[in-house]
């Protein structure tokens, strides 16, 4: 006789890791509020002729190439960004060690207890740091597979209290990742012909908004119903991501077909933010992105993004982009107004269609 599925209790708030341990055999089914993904979506393959294409930067001869090699660089980081919205980076001088000691670290935090972990449970969206889990961004009818910390890293760093060498980690992560941005960001704006102290200047760089999170997406028994992450875009300019070398969880939308991103440490991968589609009046599009999960491995991956701060900055096309055959597409608005419309907006399409003139 066939055994029969067992399904799970609903988890409390915030508890994926902790449901995840419940799992005591593959008859183990996960409760309805997290079926998110339907069969024919997950027995479609990914194209791994795409994924093979996926642009690579050399990041060295950004930083340190010769006036023709950096001039290449720049040409092929715009083409990336215009045709594809991401690419990996490589030779960025962020060590394979120091990324395995920032997923670790990460790890330590996740499996602490709850009662240490509730210390930083989410009660504001712009919390300085906070402990919460996969809800949807506008509803709590759906549930995705994924336990996270989010911190604000600068203009100044926040960190949990523990495990005890969290902040010595963070801090050297922080520190290395913002040479990277700043380089990409130089990059981004030589790539736009866009004067780079203009653009410092009117978004207030020199003081930007920096958000770190780890995520965990514990083994789940029926990967083919459940996303660890939803379809989304991301509020900032740009993007970088690590994550555990166990599993590529990562797809990508390029020309209406998910690609996975098959990220071995100590690549990294970049993606375009809302806000530099914005900034570049529609010419660098956000990139659509998603997770997927697995039934026998624990993926933690380690994004942080570049912004500009919270308030007083309105992010609007670039002047210098615009002229009578090439009008702004979008109207203006600070990240903390962003961030309360991409909350409230219940739709299907791109929080960035609201913006849209």
């Amino acid at each position: 006789m066939a055994a029969t599925s067992t399904a799970l209790p609903p988890p409390p708030p915030g508890f994926v890791k902790e449901l995840a341990e419940q799992v005591g055999s593959s008859s183990s089914a996960v409760p309805s509020l997290f079926i998110t993904r339907n069969q024919a979506d997950a027995d479609a393959e990914a194209d791994a002729d795409i994924t093979r294409q996926i642009p690579s930067i050399d990041f060295l001869l950004l930083k340190e190439g010769n006036p023709d090699e950096r001039l290449r660089a720049v040409r092929d980081l715009g083409r990336a960004f215009e045709e594809w919205g991401f690419f990996k980076l490589v030779n960025h001088g962020i060590s394979e060690s120091l990324q395995t000691s920032m997923v670790k670290a990460f790890m330590e935090f996740f499996d602490q207890t709850l009662e240490e972990k509730h210390v930083y449970d989410m009660n504001q969206i712009l919390d300085s740091i906070c402990y919460g889990t996969g809800y949807g961004m506008t509803t709590k009818e759906h549930r995705y597979w994924r336990d996270f910390l989010r911190m604000f890293v600068r203009p100044e760093l926040h960190s949990p209290a523990k495990p005890a060498d969290f902040r010595a980690i963070l801090e050297e992560f922080v520190l290395q990742t913002r040479e990277v941005f700043n380089e990409l960001l130089r990059a981004v704006w030589e790539s736009l012909e866009l004067e780079e102290s203009f653009m410092e200047d009117s978004l207030q760089l020199k003081t930007p908004n920096q958000v770190l999170v780890g995520n965990i997406f514990p083994p789940c028994p029926q990967p083919e119903l459940v996303l660890g992450m939803p379809p989304h875009t991301d509020m900032c300019l740009l993007t970088l991501l690590i994550q555990s070398n166990v599993f590529n969880g990562l797809q990508v939308m390029h020309d209406g077909k998910w690609v996975l991103v098959d990220l071995v440490p100590p690549t990294l991968f970049i993606f375009t933010g809302d806000f530099l589609e914005i900034v570049s009046n529609g010419r660098y599009k956000t990139t659509l992105h998603r997770v997927i999960v697995s039934n026998e491995h624990t993926r933690i991956s380690v994004g942080t993004s570049i912004a500009p701060p919270l308030e007083d900055v309105v992010i609007a096309p670039a002047p210098e982009l615009l002229s009578s055959d090439s009008p702004a597409i979008f109207r203006g608005i600070t990240f903390k107004e962003y961030t309360t419309l991409k909350r409230n907006h219940n739709s299907t399409d791109s929080t960035l269609d609201v913006l849209k003139l």
